[in-house]
């Protein structure tokens, strides 16, 4: 089944508006500042400081005194150490060392040689190991090598001793609720390596599975492994790569090193090792692109860290910047252009980056670049210093941890992070201050397995504020001597949560000042994430404090400085920070003014004032636009703003303006980021099997789990919608404050083109929209996912599975309306057959998505479900009703279905009727108004963009019959059917009816012959035209169809066609037609036209053969009389047809010419491109090329008769012949000069003045005595061509007579007479009966004047003619006696 899923036009609008509505929020969330942008950096070359003023670290209660009692962190949690260990460290006698291991929420504390771990959260599940005789001295928890050991094996666990490494496997069991619940040690070690005397004083792995340790020689170690040996590397092994490979040729004393590493940390999104001695130094490796190799890049000492530091922050104590307690590893996701922290006993910051101005690539470098000062070193601060030393320190995510030692067994905890300001252009931190029981011993986050939020499509993480919907609050592990504390971190939502509770509702200057802090956007947002909870009391007031503090939209008017309201967005002011020179100062400056004039003309927006910046300016540190221009850190702009703010407020305009109020930006706000994690991700990826490589699946990118988490939040939203309607409608509607009512105060001081009154309703209605166009897909993909995505994609075609796999969820959701209809379709085709699974599914599907599946789509089910009972019944005509049923009810939803999919459904079922049903009444439906015939009948006009649309469609749904038609044209004959052995003897079955294998070529005349039966006079243009380019000739059909249609259509197609070929093809089909139709008149016409086209596509014999066919047709016409019209057409035709096989003639004289010259052939094209007039024939090619015979011929048909032209063309034409086989044999001679006697004889012999014999008979026989011919060639051969006898006796008698001087001297005539004479003699039967004694007189009278003459000849002239004449004489007298008496 395929279901289509039409959409209203305003419906698609709304829908659009509100996809580029959310692509706008979900940009500003990440339009937030790079880390080296907010730190001022310019140049690795040099570096600055900032940390120096009260902005850096302000006090929120010296801004917003009602926040004074605002929390900022919540439930600290203190969990003592386990009573066994307090009991175990009453036997230590060596040593003892602790760490946490936050992947799997455990701590691990070592006395002597035995290790124990157990969970922070709650003390218990103490493991412990016990099998080292050596004390262990540092242990680390390492992710393995894919593919080195099995399955069960999740982590490892690597022990050090002064005399050996040792790696234990770690694994867990399976729980639902905690991965890591129960911990288990492996008894026996995976691997035992000898140290080599050298104690390790950390162990550090890679993401890829190494391992690295710290060696107190000063030394960076590798412990290799693998899963076998090598051939020439053992399984496991140790390597130093602080040494070279010749450092064996060196004496052990001369490398020994007295700055022990006590520090390893990798940045696992770069690959980079950096280590941290104990003088200070650092260095940074490079583990390669792919973490798999190491090379040293470069050190730094403390000394050279102390001396930049000391000139960025030339006002310090150099005692500050010493020594070096801590380092961490700030990732891509915090910055692309800083890479590592160091943090000094003082507290204060050291930024370090490895490439040259933070260029993306590998290592190269390790400089200093920024210098942050801890809390307290402002002239004004009321932030207190650090006190006592820092001891510890954590770094993640913009969080900085320090414990410094107050007292002997007492800290001070000190936690600095960004999260109250976010999108600010400089760094601005809160200072969070507690004191702890006890000495800290580690810092680590609790890290959440399977967090939401981990999108992998973002480069750098945004403000925790964006992502406070999904991620819990962060909480810090603090293992002390009194135990583990357990610190959570307040997000910003919790601090709301704790002024509504604290306040029990909204009226304090508390909640107010909140949104005043925080802006109202984000507010609003924060307000949306609790109003949304499942606690309707904290929900009440959340909602109240969103309508209350939520803004109202007002309007900005040229000439405005762009500044927030009083109270709402004012923001801190912000801070410059320290540089080490006024020239680099200026420097900057510079930078930032040419930064602001690229923004103003790129972006169009005007500087924004101090203190703000809009949510829509792009900032250049965002993670898409880290860095302004390669090979630099980005020149920082404008060092104000915060993204809080919407619209036009925080810059200049040109005109007034109208801004929404903080409530409909921050509502959009929080649906964008609902939406984040999928909005531009993929729907769906491609998987291989483990076992088969080769096949590739398609698979959901996301687990139900997730899609439900997703939903839970978007149903939330929706009912706090549509709970809250009134309110929103009554805020948006109040007066003065709708954006209706402000567009009318706009006009009073402007009216600009184009603008558009957004009511109330309207911008509630595309909310409800957006929420239904972003829920009912994910909800649907839940449910799939849920009944195996992998199976219903599988019923998707591969295009399909190709364009769900390249789809995003915001393309799904705002413009894949026919991609969600072929899922659909193929989540139903799953299931066809299954009655009762199908109706539970459209059910299913009409509850979630109404506006996805409709009721018109369970009709649509219903009929597919009649197509798949067919499919298993034998009986056809039982089959057929079934189909006749399924093709109803598709006919009512034809629009709503997938047609080629069910058109290919009856196909495969040879339901062809349905198919042309179908087809037809799907055209119907697309174009209702008929605009496609007008377009047709209007020769298609391009500026007719709603008629060619609905030809279009029409003719899609036009294709599937006729591709039915060609599937059965070129189908070859069945084949013959299968013998079988019956199960049984006896008759066959009778519920098995025996189906005879139907032959292609009835289907196809039958489905033919149904076709034309249609009154669409579109689908029939369609058929015919498919009929003339069918890939098996279909022309002669065409011609006999009998349809009011097939005339018109031709006729329209002469007339449209461009190309002269398409034309000439038509005309053909049109005689044709009429031919086959006996309308022979109107064939003779199109004959005729052909006939006379310029056209190098005609030869000169097609002409001839259409000016033929013309008169046969003209001669068939019943007034075919010559009187009528058709009579004289006719007589015009066989006029038209004697000239044009006169120039066929000439065509062909003039290729028998010899040489063919550039004439000749020229002559010859331009004969065939037409048919010419007989004048033009003859001037411009008979009578220039001497074509004799054709000029004869031209003459005779043109009745001009001039006697001594046609004496002189016959000349010539014998002249000619003689000429052609002068040089060949007498015999060939006569041969070649008969037949071509013969030829014209045949054609003039009865037109007496264009063959003019006595010219003839003189010329041939004069040269019939030159040649030495037979005396009897000439008139023998005349004879031959029908001159009768007496008529050649009369020539020959007077030639005679006529004593022309040529036959005097060659003294021939009376030999030839005399042959003549005995010619008659031997064939006087030729003469008739009623002119034999006539003719005989003649004769004799004739022989005795021939006598006479031979009698007063010369002896040498008579010689035996005499003779011979009186002989014959004698025979002649006897000839007829009998008949005579």
């Amino acid at each position: 089944m395929s279901i289509q899923i039409p959409a209203a036009s305003s419906v698609v609008e709304n829908l659009e508006n509100a996809g580029r509505l959310i692509d706008q929020h979900i940009k500003a969330d990440q339009s937030f500042w790079e880390l080296s942008g907010q730190l001022s950096i310019a140049t690795h070359q040099t570096a600055n400081a900032s940390g120096n003023t009260d902005r850096d670290y302000p006090a929120v209660q010296s801004y917003w005194p009602a926040l004074e009692s605002m929390p900022f962190l919540g439930e600290v949690n203190c969990t003592p150490l386990p009573p066994e260990l307090v009991q175990a460290f009453e036997n230590m006698q060596c040593n003892c060392a602790v760490g946490l291991m936050p992947l799997v929420s455990r701590a691990w504390l070592t006395i002597d040689s035995t290790i124990y771990i157990w969970s922070y959260e709650d003390g218990k599940d103490l493991a412990y190991f016990d099998g080292l005789n050596e004390v262990i001295l540092t242990a680390g928890l390492l992710k393995p090598k894919e593919g080195v050991f099995q399955e069960h094996i999740e982590y490892l666990l690597c022990l050090t001793t002064p005399v050996e490494i040792v790696v234990l496997g770690v694994s867990f069991t399976d729980s639902p609720s905690d991965p890591y619940s129960e911990m288990h040690l492996q008894p026996e070690p995976l691997f035992n390596l000898p140290s080599d005397n050298v104690n390790m004083l950390s162990v550090v792995g890679s993401p890829e599975g190494r391992i690295f340790l710290a060696g107190k020689d000063g030394c960076l170690y590798e412990v290799v492994y693998q899963a076998e040996d090598g051939w020439f590397t053992s399984k496991c092994r140790k390597v130093n790569h602080s040494v070279s490979r010749l450092s064996f040729l060196v004496p052990s004393f001369l490398t020994f090193s007295e700055d022990p590493l006590l520090q390893i940390v990798i940045d696992g999104s770069r690959h980079i090792l950096y280590t941290r001695s104990q003088s200070g130094t650092i260095q940074v490796y490079d583990l390669g692109p792919d973490g798999q190799s190491l090379s040293r890049v470069d050190s730094i000492q403390l000394g050279s860290m102390v001396q930049r530091a000391c000139y960025a922050a030339r006002s310090m104590d150099q005692s500050l910047f010493k020594p070096i307690v801590h380092m961490a590893v700030i990732p891509m996701s915090d910055s692309s252009t800083l890479h590592l922290m160091a943090v000094t006993q003082a507290g204060v910051r050291f930024y370090f980056t490895t490439t040259p101005n933070g260029i993306p690539g590998r290592p190269s470098m390790l400089a200093m670049v920024h210098v942050r000062l801890p809390p307290g070193h402002s002239p004004s601060s009321t932030i207190p210093k650090l006190g006592g030393t820092v001891h510890q320190s954590f770094y993640r995510r913009g969080a900085l941890l320090l414990s410094s030692a107050i007292m002997e067994d007492r800290d001070q905890l000190w936690i600095i992070d960004p999260d109250m300001f976010p999108f600010q252009p400089i760094l601005i931190e809160t200072v969070i201050s507690r004191p702890l029981e006890g000495r800290t011993w580690a810092i680590a986050e609790a890290i959440q397995p399977g967090d939401l939020e981990a999108v992998a499509s973002l480069a750098s993480l945004p403000p925790s504020v964006v992502t406070q919907h999904v991620r819990p609050p962060r909480r810090f592990i603090l293992l002390t001597t009194q135990g583990c504390y357990v610190i959570t971190r307040l997000r910003p939502v919790d601090q709301l949560r704790a002024l509504l509770e604290s306040s029990k509702g909204t009226a304090s200057d508390a909640v107010q000042s909140f949104f005043a802090l925080h802006k109202e956007v984000q507010a609003c947002a924060m307000a949306l994430i609790l109003a949304t909870s499942p606690n309707k009391q904290l929900a009440f007031w959340a909602t109240d404090a969103f309508f209350k503090y939520g803004g109202e939209p007002h309007i900005v008017f040229p000439g405005s400085s762009g500044m927030y309201p009083p109270g709402v967005g004012g923001g801190l002011a912000t801070s410059t920070p320290m540089t080490p020179s006024a020239q680099f100062q200026q420097q900057q400056q510079q930078q930032q003014q040419q930064q602001q004039q690229q923004q103003q003309q790129q972006q169009q927006y005007s500087t924004p004032v101090q203190g703000q910046t809009p949510s829509s300016l792009p900032h250049p540190y965002s993670s898409s636009m880290q860095m302004s221009t390669p090979g630099s850190y980005g020149n920082v702009g404008s060092l104000q703003g915060s993204a809080g703010s919407s619209g036009a407020l925080g810059r200049a305009v040109m005109g007034p303006e109208v801004v929404l109020s903080g409530k409909h930006d921050g509502l959009c706000r929080y649906l964008a980021r609902l939406l984040r994690p999928l909005w531009n991700e993929q729907v769906a990826v491609f998987y291989k099997p483990p076992g088969d490589m080769q096949a590739e699946q398609v698979v959901s990118a996301y687990a139900s789990e997730e899609l439900s988490a997703f939903m839970e939040q978007l149903y939330s939203l929706k009912c706090f919608i549509d709970t809250n309607s009134h309110l929103l409608s009554a805020s948006l509607a109040r007066p003065g404050a709708s954006p209706a009512n402000i567009h009318q105060r706009v006009l009073s001081y402007m009216r600009p083109e184009g603008m558009v009154t957004t009511s109330p309703s309207q911008v509630q209605t595309t909310l409800l929209d957006k929420y239904k166009a972003d829920a009912q897909p994910i909800t649907m993909e839940t449910d799939i996912v849920n009944m195996s995505f992998l199976f219903v994609a599988e019923g998707l075609s591969q295009q399909e599975r190709q364009q769900l796999v390249a789809t995003t969820f915001r393309t799904l959701i705002v413009s894949s309306r026919p991609l969600i209809s072929s899922v659909i379709s193929a989540l139903l085709n799953r299931y066809a057959g299954d009655t009762s699974m199908t109706e539970s599914l459209s059910s299913r599907l009409l509850e979630v998505a109404p506006s996805l599946y409709s009721q018109d789509d369970a009709i649509a089910s219903k009929a597919r479900e009649l197509v798949t009972v067919a499919r298993t019944i034998q009986n056809r005509e039982e089959q057929l009703q079934r189909l006749k049923e399924s093709v109803m009810y598709y006919s009512k939803v034809v629009s709503r279905i997938n047609l080629p999919s069910v058109c290919e459904l009856c196909r495969d079922l040879k339901f062809y009727s349905g198919v042309v049903e179908l087809a037809l009444c799907a055209a119907g439906a697309k174009d209702r108004k008929n605009l496609a015939v007008h377009f047709y009948k209007s020769g298609q006009p391009q500026q007719d963009v709603n008629g060619q649309t609905a030809y279009i469609e029409r003719q899609r749904c036009y294709s599937i019959v006729t591709s039915t038609l060609q599937q059965l044209l070129v189908e070859e004959q069945p084949a013959k059917r299968p013998s079988s052995v019956p199960a049984q003897p006896g008759p066959p079955s009778p519920t098995v009816e025996r189906q005879q294998l139907s032959d292609p070529r009835e289907e196809f005349d039958e489905l033919l012959a149904l076709c034309l039966r249609s009154d669409d006079e579109l689908f029939h243009v369609t058929l015919y035209s498919w009929m003339i380019t069918a890939p098996v000739n279909l022309t002669d059909r065409l011609v006999q169809v009998r349809t009011s249609y097939i005339e018109p259509f031709l006729k329209h197609m002469v007339a449209s066609q461009q190309q002269q070929q398409d034309i000439l093809l038509f005309l053909n089909l049109l005689w044709r037609y009429y031919e086959k139709n006996k309308n022979y008149s109107a064939a003779a016409k199109i004959l005729d036209q052909l006939a006379n086209i310029q056209s190098p596509n005609i030869t000169l014999d097609q002409r001839v053969e259409y000016i033929s066919r013309a008169v046969m047709c003209a001669k068939s016409c019943n007034l075919a009389t010559s009187g009528s019209a058709i009579g004289e057409f006719l007589h015009e035709l066989e006029d038209k047809m004697e000239v044009a096989r006169i120039q066929l003639n000439i065509v062909e004289a003039i290729k028998a010419l010899r040489p063919q010259t550039a004439n000749t052939r020229a002559a010859v094209e331009m004969l065939t491109k037409e048919l010419m007039d007989i004048s033009k024939l003859y001037g411009d090619f008979a009578d220039p090329f001497q074509l004799s015979e054709c000029k004869l011929s031209i003459i005779h048909c043109a009745t001009h008769y001039d006697p001594i032209l046609v004496e002189s063309l016959w000349t010539e034409i014998i002249d000619k012949e003689l000429a052609l086989t002068k040089k060949q044999s007498v015999e060939n001679q006569m041969q070649s000069m008969y037949s071509k006697l013969i030829q014209l004889g045949q054609v003039y012999i009865h037109s007496e003045r264009f063959f003019p014999l006595e010219h003839i008979i003189s010329v041939l026989e004069k040269y019939s005595c030159q040649q030495h011919w037979r005396v009897d060639f000439v008139y023998t051969t005349l004879h031959k061509v029908g001159v009768s006898i007496q008529t050649l006796f009369d020539i020959y008698n007077r030639l005679f007579k006529s004593k022309l001087p040529f036959w005097q001297m060659v003294h021939q005539p009376l030999s030839i007479i005399y042959s003549l004479h005995c010619y008659y003699r031997d064939n006087h039967s030729l003469i008739p009966a009623y002119e034999r004694s006539a003719f005989k007189a003649m004769v004799l009278d004739a022989i005795s004047v021939y006598l006479v003459e031979l009698h007063t000849a010369t002896p040498s002239v008579a010689g035996d003619l005499q003779m011979k004449f009186r002989q014959l004489q004698t025979q002649i007298q006897g000839l007829y006696m009998d008949k005579d008496r």
